[in-house]
């Protein structure tokens, strides 16, 4: 009798690891809290490093969104090969392991990581939704302590079809096989405010905030259920690549993370509005 209970326990076990990791990009927190001491599991607290440091989830590295940019106030480009795999290799990430990343609640900083991960070639990377506010408001297991981490031999392996430049967008404004999409406000994309020299959008860029994502639950920041999204997205043609931008490639992370859930094929121009609208060569539009 105790055998079957613990072969079905197992099977329990393996399905609802199946799953967590299955069509979805997102795991529950649920799910995390009895999986914390899985050892093919890494868990990314994305938040900055003070906050980390206060206390974090049971088992976390850190591994700040701030990381992810060559230079944040000057655009939201991705850190070079060489820096990344420096940053990989030191918390003991690469493909053999499963990751999961977290934020404050926002989304924005887990996804992007998630898609700079995603870009170096990192395969089975998700993010944990609702976040850290509804984890500590469970009262799920949280610490100031500092994980063992064995370094990796990761390699770095960049996937060329997850990010835009800043000529690869420009030809996607005449190009009838790609999308733009502005995540930023929508008073951002009319220009009535920016970041940069420059007030407007992308020509053809059509607007999709960021905010179209997300929802709050009893006051605690959560993505909208994929089937809400799927409603939200119908209008998207799937057969066209979707190029996303929003500052500082950001928050168009978020819309990233959901574009690839719901099996778009997209890239996130990382330098964004913050490097398009303080070029005066580049075209704008305005509305």
């Amino acid at each position: 009798m105790n055998k079957l209970v613990r072969a079905l326990g197992f099977i329990a076990l393996c399905l609802n690891t199946v799953h967590a990791f299955a069509d979805s990009l997102r795991v529950e927190p649920e799910w995390l809290k009895q999986n914390l001491q899985r050892e093919d599991l890494i868990i990314i607290d994305s938040r900055t490093k003070n906050d980390y440091d206060i206390e974090h989830i049971a088992g976390a590295i850190s591994l700040s969104h701030e990381l992810t940019y060559q230079q944040k106030q000057q655009g939201g480009k991705i850190v070079e090969p060489d820096v990344m795999q420096k940053i990989l290799q030191q918390r003991g990430i690469d493909n053999s392991k499963k990751i999961i990343i977290y934020d404050g609640g926002e989304m924005f900083d887990a996804s992007r990581v998630f898609w700079a991960l995603e870009v170096y070639g990192i395969k089975d990377a998700k993010v944990l939704n609702p976040g850290y506010q509804y984890w500590t408001e469970k009262k799920y297991p949280v610490n100031a302590e500092l994980p063992d981490i064995q370094e990796s031999k990761y390699v770095p392996s960049i996937d060329h079809r997850k990010i835009a430049s800043k000529f690869a967008t420009l030809l996607a404004t005449n190009s009838p096989g790609k999308v733009i999409v502005d995540a930023r406000s929508l008073n951002a994309y009319i220009g009535k405010e920016s970041t940069a020299k420059r007030f407007g959008h992308i020509p053809s860029a059509i607007s999709i905030p960021v905010s179209v994502n997300l929802m709050k639950v009893d006051g605690v920041p959560s993505l909208r259920s994929q089937k809400e999204l799927a409603d939200v997205y119908a209008s998207l043609p799937k057969d066209k690549k979707v190029i996303l931008y929003c500052e500082v490639g950001r928050v168009s992370s978020t819309n990233y993370l959901i574009l690839r859930e719901l099996g778009y094929d997209v890239a996130n121009y990382d330098a964004s509005w913050r490097e398009w609208g303080n070029d005066l060569d580049l075209p704008i539009e305005k509305e």
